[in-house]
C-alpha cells in the first residue's frame, strides 16, 4: 500500500480503494462471463485477448433472443483468427442468429452482424461459402439499398468472401454481386466505394470472361473518373488502378476496343502520383500495367510515343529501384517499339541493371525482359547497339544452361537477334 501520513484519513482511504481496485481487475477474466450479458467497457477489455472457452460463452449469449449489442461487438472483435471462426460454426444455431441479427430491424445491430461477417469470412474456404449460402443474398441486396455504413460494411464483406477462391466469386456473382457493385461505385461516400472498389478488385482477379458484360466503358467510367479525384487517399488509389487493370486484361482479351481518352486518364493519374507520392509501388505498377494491355492498340502506342507525360514517366520508373515495375514498363515500350513509334529515349544504365537482375533471378520475369529487349532490339537500333557495346552477351549465354528450357529458348533468341 502507498504510504500516507498517519493524520491523513482522505489520502489513506484514496489509497486503500485504490488497491482494492487494482486487486479486482486482477481477478481471473472468466468471472467477467458469469455474468447474463456483458457491459460495453468490459467486452472492450477482453476484445482481442480472450480464450476459445471465454469466446464460446459470447457466442452463446449471442443465441439469446435478446442478445446485446455489446456481445455482438465481442463476437466480432474475437472472431478474427482461424480457430475462433471454426469455433464459432461449431456452435450449433450460432450462424442462424446471428443471420437474424442481420435481417432483424434494429440498424446498429445489422451494422455489427456485416461487421461480424467480414471477420468470419477470412476463415476458411468452407466458413466462407456457408457465409455467402446463407448470407450472401442479404449482403449483396444491402450492398444496393443499406445505409451508407451498411453498404460499405456489406461490400467489404463480399470482398472478403471473393477473395477466398473463384469458386466464392462464382456463388457471388450468381447472387447478383456485380451489377450491385458497379451500381455502389456512383454513391457519394467514399467510404463505400472505398469498400466496393476492393470487393471489384477481389471479383475481377480472376479473369472471367462471364464479365464481358459489364466491363464496357459507361459500366466503369466511374472507375476512371475516380482516378481523377485529388483526395483520394493511396489505398483506395491502388484498389482502383489494379481493378482497371484486371479489366483491360478482360477488354483485351475480348478485342474490346480502347480509346485515347482511356489512356490519357491512366497516364495522366500516373504522373500525378508520382509527382505527388514519389514512385508508389501499389499504384505506379498497376497504372503501368494497364497502359500494357493498353499499348495492344497502334493508336495508343502512338499517343504514349508523343506524349511529354509518358516521357516523364519513362524517366521517372527507370531511375527508381522498382525492379518489376520497370519490367511492367519494358513491355509498354515494346508494344509502341512493334508498331514503329519508338521515339522514348531509354535510360541505357537502367536496361543493364535490368538485365543483370534478370540473369541473376531465373523466375517468370526474366523471360519476359528477354522478349521485350528483343522486341525494342529489333525495332530500335539505338537498344542494339546499346546491348552489343556493353557486350551482355555472356550473361544472357549463361542463361542457356540454367535448366529451363524456355528461358533457354528465350536466350537463344535473344542472342541472335542481338548479334545479328
Amino acid at each position: 500500500m502507498q504510504e500516507v501520513a498517519i493524520d491523513d484519513p482522505i489520502q489513506r482511504l484514496r489509497a486503500e480503494n485504490r488497491e482494492e481496485l487494482n486487486a479486482f481487475r486482477k481477478k481471473d477474466r472468466e468471472s467477467l462471463f458469469k455474468q447474463r450479458r456483458l457491459k460495453l467497457f468490459e467486452v472492450e477489455a477482453l476484445a482481442g485477448n480472450i480464450s476459445t472457452e471465454q469466446f464460446k460463452e459470447l457466442v452463446l449469449q449471442l443465441k439469446q433472443k435478446k442478445s446485446s449489442i455489446e456481445v455482438l461487438k465481442g463476437v466480432k472483435n474475437n472472431c478474427c483468427t482461424p480457430v475462433q471462426t471454426e469455433t464459432f460454426f461449431k456452435i450449433d444455431g450460432a450462424f442462424n442468429a446471428l443471420i437474424r441479427i442481420l435481417i432483424g430491424n434494429d440498424a446498429a445491430m445489422q451494422l455489427e452482424a456485416a461487421a461480424c461477417l467480414t471477420n468470419l469470412a477470412c476463415g476458411s474456404h468452407k466458413a466462407a461459402k456457408r457465409i455467402i449460402k446463407g448470407a450472401g443474398p442479404y449482403l449483396i441486396s444491402f450492398i444496393g439499398s443499406g445505409s451508407h455504413y451498411l453498404q460499405g460494411q456489406s461490400a467489404w464483406a463480399a470482398g472478403n468472401l471473393a477473395n477466398d477462391c473463384s469458386e466464392c466469386f462464382s456463388l457471388l456473382k450468381v447472387q447478383g454481386l456485380i451489377p450491385a457493385l458497379f451500381s455502389a461505385v456512383k454513391s457519394s461516400s467514399m467510404e463505400v466505394i472505398k469498400s466496393t472498389v476492393y470487393a471489384l478488385q477481389a471479383c475481377t482477379a480472376y479473369g472471367d470472361p462471364d464479365l464481358r458484360s459489364f466491363i464496357e466503358p459507361e459500366n466503369f467510367k466511374d472507375l476512371l473518373n475516380l482516378l481523377k479525384e485529388k483526395n483520394i487517399d493511396k489505398h483506395t488509389l491502388s484498389s482502383t488502378a489494379f481493378t482497371l487493370s484486371n479489366i483491360y486484361y478482360l477488354r483485351v482479351s475480348q478485342n474490346c476496343g480502347i480509346s485515347n481518352t482511356e489512356a490519357e486518364i491512366i497516364l495522366n493519374c500516373l504522373r500525378d502520383s508520382i509527382s505527388n507520392y514519389g514512385i508508389e509501388i501499389s499504384i505506379a505498377l498497376p497504372l503501368t500495367r494497364c497502359l500494357g494491355f493498353m499499348s495492344v492498340e497502334d493508336k495508343v502506342c502512338h499517343f504514349l510515343s508523343e506524349n511529354v507525360n509518358f516521357h516523364f514517366v519513362v524517366l521517372q520508373v527507370f531511375n527508381c529501384e522498382g525492379y518489376y515495375l520497370k519490367v511492367e514498363l519494358l513491355w509498354v515500350l515494346a508494344n509502341i517499339a512493334a508498331c514503329g513509334k519508338m521515339n522514348v529515349i531509354v535510360n541505357s544504365e537502367a536496361i543493364l541493371k535490368i538485365i543483370n537482375f534478370s540473369a541473376n533471378h531465373l523466375d517468370g520475369s526474366c523471360m519476359q525482359v528477354l522478349y521485350h529487349l528483343c522486341t525494342l532490339a529489333m525495332k530500335c537500333e539505338r537498344i542494339r547497339e546499346l546491348l552489343r557495346e556493353h557486350d551482355i552477351n555472356l550473361q544472357i549465354q549463361s542463361l542457356q544452361h540454367c535448366g529451363e528450357n524456355i528461358l533457354e529458348q528465350a536466350a537463344e533468341t535473344f542472342l541472335r537477334v542481338i548479334n545479328n
